[in-house]
């Protein structure tokens, strides 16, 4: 009989998709690569102490609020959060990443929150705080690993 066997401290990638309350998320600007023609958001998604699970595809039920929480109506431009999707494994530690691409300039609606769906929770509903003003529309990627 063959067993397997798994150093101690060992990685051992999950199998499963995250399910609903074992994520959380935050927004930051991060530095655009031509800031000529567009600023650069990443919001960034991680497991919960002491989960690890996998996620994939695209936001879904997008929704902004200035930051008096009322909804405003910023346009979305979802061209690049296409298949194929990839599974990318969170924990504590690994992040996934949506990268959002505004418009240049410091103006726009102020934005105060986005509120989301991600594909396997799509019951749970995550917030995060949005770290500037920005115009539309914003093109959102896929979920995908973090560019180093």
């Amino acid at each position: 009989m063959l067993t397997a066997v798994v150093p101690a401290g060992a990685d051992v990638r999950p199998t499963r998709p995250c399910a609903a309350g074992e994520i959380s998320a935050e927004i930051g600007e991060g530095r655009s690569p031509n800031p000529s023609t567009s600023r650069l958001f990443t919001i960034s998604l991680k497991g919960n102490e002491g989960v690890s699970c996998l996620l994939s595809g695209a936001l879904d039920c997008i929704r902004c609020y200035d930051t008096s929480e009322r909804p405003l109506d910023v346009r979305f431009s979802d061209k690049f959060a296409v298949a194929p999707f990839e599974d990318v494994w969170v924990d504590d530690f690994r992040r996934a990443v949506v990268y959002v691409s505004a418009p240049p300039g410091n103006g726009g609606m102020p934005i105060g929150s986005m509120t989301f769906n991600v594909p396997t929770a799509p019951e749970s509903e995550l917030t995060a705080a949005w770290s500037a003003p920005a115009g539309g529309p914003l093109m959102l990627t896929k979920i995908t690993q973090p560019v180093s």
